[in-house]
């Protein structure tokens, strides 16, 4: 190994193969590749680098040796990378481009709380002008009145079409106030105006799909972590008097038990009213603080601070609680949430709305262009039925076959391809057929458009560039190491016998112990074993079990050299000659009797022979290995691993 070290080795190749140099910076995203743990690879060890290092030259002159013998041109290599490619890439495209900012927003908005309340005026989506614009303006009046000082709560009351307006006080929805809420519990374009609207202040005018809103921001803060609940409800059977004397006579025996120590638990599935969760201990499993909860269960909840701790009774319009918090969960990081809520963020519409305006993004990106001499003539020329049943049949004339419909980008799309597409999907609604042929052209270069963007991917995204090329190399690799290392090894009989004769000497048993164990589902038949064992002899006791009826105990044996954790461990507690008791044991019961010890020997080339074909494999894979180091002309610079990973150490 070389001396040299210092900055002159600060960058320099750590290995080269086939005069191509593998740089600190690969080696490192290479590396970083293969930590389990999240953020920068630790390079808190010198050997794990090296043996790194090693791994990676001689996958590198594998992948080689592979492309080499065309591994990677064979056809159903082809097809598997293919087929691969499919299952990816459009998942791939769409978590990136797609999901990954809603999940990213939604992360960051579920820091927050905003406590809002809002007036709704409901209007059809297919409304007409005139009762739309009826909507919009009684709601611009009344927002002109809360800029002016009238409260917003009365409004709401008096104008909202929201039912929880008028509802219960306290209430989610009295009085226009829907609480504290979070990123997701509302409709995305709601939830962009509450979280874009200062404290105190009113929104625009906004639509969405229920009609026409203005919301109120009240209050902010860091949304709370959310926590494992349980309760105890409590209420009244009735509404006589003797029903409240026994709600409260029930309310105290529930204090007097939490308060002697009666575990929350037991209370709960002794007198909680809530017989669902009384079944669980009274608990409710992990909630939220902007779940919707009653505000006065919600406040008293949430201000415990504590896991363990409860509080109670709290009256709601469900009854009486005693609260407990159970657990407190908290966020957790980007990382550990994102498969979480992008559960939740893809059941959302917002999730379909994003995809499309990233597709119609993309289709004006590649500039596109559509018949609608053609299509307006279809419209007028047919009924609806006749021209979708002529389209999805293709009983229209060859030469239209072939005629251009569509175009996007540099390519072309036929009346055919466009008949493809509606035999392939629903006819979206419509009132007439001319709408709805300009809706699916509409939908199907959007459906063009991302796979445009699926064809270039490798190009766009160096990533899922890397993956498939990952993907690439391991499964030539594979082929190669199939071919000339395992299956080499399985068939060469002489090869393998001529490894054991050189290496005999290394092939032996130590001494065992011979563990004879009966088995059966019943353990009325191992205690019959094990009475006769005990009381005739081992011999008496294995003619009794080979006799039973229908085979119902089974016998095996087994050699043991140590104790391993297994059941068999309790043989080296038996002297020799003894059995154990009955033990329950894989859905049934086992007893093991010590049946000697089985004296050190060498194995024979039989014995021998699982250990050996895994061993010979190794064997011929370093024969392999060396002679591709040469081919290839590899050479390794450990020494450079401390310079260019100086915070490396060693354990020499």
């Amino acid at each position: 190994m070389s001396t040299s070290s210092g900055k002159d080795l600060v960058g320099q190749p750590l290995a080269i193969v086939n005069n191509q140099a593998i740089t600190p910076e690969e080696f490192a995203y290479q590396f970083s590749r293969t930590s389990t743990t999240a953020g920068p690879a630790p390079y808190d060890s010198l050997e794990a680098l090296e043996d790194f290092l090693s791994r990676y030259v001689d996958f590198k002159v594998k992948v080689l040796e592979a492309r080499e013998a065309g591994y990677d041109q064979l056809p159903e290599i082809q097809t598997e990378i293919g087929q691969y490619r499919t299952q990816l890439a459009r998942p791939f495209l769409l978590n990136r481009k797609v999901f990954e900012p809603l999940v990213k927003e939604m992360y960051d908005r579920r820091k927050e709380a905003v406590d809002a309340s809002h007036i709704l005026l409901t209007v059809a989506e297919n409304a007409s002008p005139t009762d739309t614009l009826a909507a919009y303006t009684m709601l611009s009046s009344i927002r002109d009145s809360v800029l002016a000082g009238a409260d917003f709560g009365q409004l709401a009351m008096m104008y909202s079409e929201d039912p929880s307006a008028k509802g219960a006080p306290g209430a989610p929805g009295y009085q226009g106030s829907l609480g504290f809420f979070g990123g997701g519990r509302m409709v995305e374009v709601f939830e962009n105006q509450a979280f874009s609207t200062s404290i105190g202040g009113v929104s625009p005018i906004f639509r969405s799909q229920f009609g026409f809103h203005i919301l109120k921001v009240n209050d902010r803060r860091a949304m709370p972590d959310d926590r494992r609940l349980a309760h105890i409800m409590l209420r009244p059977h009735g509404q006589a008097a003797a029903d409240a004397a026994d709600l409260d006579q029930r309310l105290s025996q529930v204090t007097s038990k939490l308060e002697s120590g009666d575990s929350f638990e037991k209370v709960a599935s002794e007198l909680s009213d809530d017989r669902q969760s009384a079944e669980k201990g009274g608990e409710l499993g992990v909630i939220s603080y902007d779940a919707g909860l009653p505000f006065s269960f919600r406040d008293a909840a949430f201000d415990i601070q504590n896991a363990g701790e409860y509080v109670g009774p709290v009256q709601t319009s469900f009854g009486y609680h005693f609260i407990k918090v159970v657990e407190i969960v908290p966020l957790g990081s980007f990382q550990d949430a994102y498969e979480d809520l992008k559960g939740q963020v893809s059941r959302l519409p917002r999730a379909a709305a994003a995809e499309r305006a990233f597709a119609i993004e993309l289709r004006d990106q590649l500039g596109f262009w559509v018949d609608s001499t053609r299509l307006n003539l279809w419209s007028t020329s047919f009924s609806e039925d006749s021209l979708f049943r002529m389209l999805i049949q293709k009983t229209y004339s060859k030469s239209d076959s072939s005629h251009i419909l569509l175009k996007l980008g540099e390519r072309n799309f036929t009346i055919s391809n466009f008949s493809d597409f509606l035999a392939s999907g629903k006819i979206p609604e419509a009132v007439t057929s001319q709408p709805r042929l300009f809706t699916i052209a509409e939908e199907f270069l959007n459906n063009e458009s991302i796979q445009h963007e699926i064809e270039v991917l490798e190009v766009r995204e160096q990533e899922f560039a890397r993956t498939m090329q990952d993907f690439r190399d391991g499964l030539i690799l594979f082929r190669l190491m199939e071919d000339s290392v395992w299956t080499a090894a399985s068939i060469d009989s002489v090869g393998i016998r001529a490894f054991y004769e050189a290496n005999k000497a290394t092939y032996s048993f130590p001494d065992r112990i011979r563990v004879l164990s009966y088995s059966a589902v019943n353990d009325s038949l191992i205690n019959g074993v094990i009475t006769r064992y005990r009381e005739e002899s081992a011999d008496e006791a294995l003619l009794w079990a080979q006799g039973v009826s229908n085979l119902a105990i089974r016998i095996d044996t087994t050699y043991v050299e140590d104790r391993s954790g297994s059941i068999y461990d309790q043989v080296f507690d038996l002297q020799e000659g003894q059995i154990s008791d009955t033990t329950p044991y894989n859905r049934g019961f086992i007893a093991l009797a010590h049946a000697g010890v089985d004296q050190a020997h060498a194995m024979s080339f039989e014995e021998a022979r699982s250990v050996l074909l895994n061993e010979y494999q190794n064997e011929i894979e370093r024969l392999l290995l060396r002679r591709l180091h040469a081919k290839y002309g590899v050479q390794l610079f450990p020494e450079r691993l401390r310079v260019n990973f100086p915070a490396t150490s060693s354990t020499n």
